[in-house]
């Protein structure tokens, strides 16, 4: 059996973890481990559990992904983050990128997320693209 990579979702909307969390969940090599609704849950999660890959929202209350993202690399280098956000702008993709994380996704195209995860966790997938 391959190895289970141990995944936490940030976003403010329940319905957008939710989605994740059902696409995911059809894989075995995929175990989420934690939910958090904004960035400074996040940060407690990541205390707490020490995911291998987090996927972060951008724009949520108290503490956007930006600032959860360089927060979390200081602390956790070896945690992956992918960034899902819902319009791709340069700016914002720019942002997170420059904050540590490895990749930034559109919530709208979940097809990519799996092998992208696969990467992060070292399971042998296509380069990216």
């Amino acid at each position: 059996m391959a190895k289970q990579c141990r995944v936490v979702l940030v976003d403010d909307h329940a319905s957008i973890r939710s989605a994740v969390r059902n696409f995911l969940s059809s894989f075995g090599d995929i175990q989420i481990i934690g939910e958090a609704a904004d960035g400074q849950e996040a940060l407690e999660l990541v205390r707490a559990c020490q995911p291998d890959v987090i996927l972060m929202d951008i724009n949520m209350p108290k503490m956007n992904g930006i600032e959860a993202t360089s927060l979390i690399k200081k602390s956790w280098n070896e945690t992956v983050i992918i960034g899902l956000c819902m319009h791709q702008d340069a700016f914002t993709i720019d942002s997170l990128m420059r904050a540590g994380a490895s990749a930034v996704l559109s919530k709208e195209s979940l097809d990519q997320l799996y092998s992208t995860i696969q990467r992060a966790c070292g399971t042998p997938s296509p380069p990216l693209a």
